[in-house]
């Protein structure tokens, strides 16, 4: 229970937008009638997706951002991009591009203990440490996945586990 943002939004935010508790890697989804979060103090509004292309993924996309060289608009890296919730695809196979290491705040393997977070190997996060980490740690992490796997959320079941099993 926070701060109503319907007296911010009103008259503020064009319709069609994602009202956010907190800032867009970590925050919340809040309705437009909703609460600030006690904890947060910044409300974030980013236009909502949904405008899938039909083999976008061909396109040279000069206008499409991407940390992975994937679109021609590595060529330009001056440009500011309209980016909105639109994720340009679904959930793929999870695989080693090195570009978490890039992102990622802390000097570990991420994508080794990913990998072990998501087989439950509570032996291999001890190894790699999970106990340095917090889902936050991951959000680049998960904003650059080319695999769009939802890291933030195993990291923090993965916690709840170790939690649970080693108390």
């Amino acid at each position: 229970i926070g701060a109503t943002i319907s007296d911010i939004i009103n008259g503020n935010v064009e319709e069609g937008g994602r009202f956010i508790s907190g800032n867009p890697l970590t925050g919340t989804q809040i309705a437009a009638n909703g609460h600030l979060s006690y904890y947060d103090y910044q409300l974030t509004v980013i236009p909502e997706g949904g405008n899938n292309q039909f083999f976008g993924w061909i396109m040279p996309g000069f206008d499409k951002f991407s940390l992975s060289r994937t679109f021609s608009s590595w060529l330009t890296p001056d440009k500011e991009y309209d980016l909105n919730t639109n994720k340009n695809g679904e959930e793929r196979a999870f695989v080693m591009t090195g570009q978490y290491e890039k992102v990622f705040p802390m000097d570990i393997y991420p994508v080794h203990l990913v990998k072990a977070m998501i087989t439950e190997d509570i032996d291999n996060m001890e190894k790699l440490g999970v106990y340095e980490v917090a889902p936050e740690d991951f959000a680049l992490c998960e904003y650059g996945c080319t695999s769009k796997i939802e890291t933030q959320k195993i990291v923090r079941e993965a916690l709840n586990l170790v939690k649970k099993e080693c108390s």
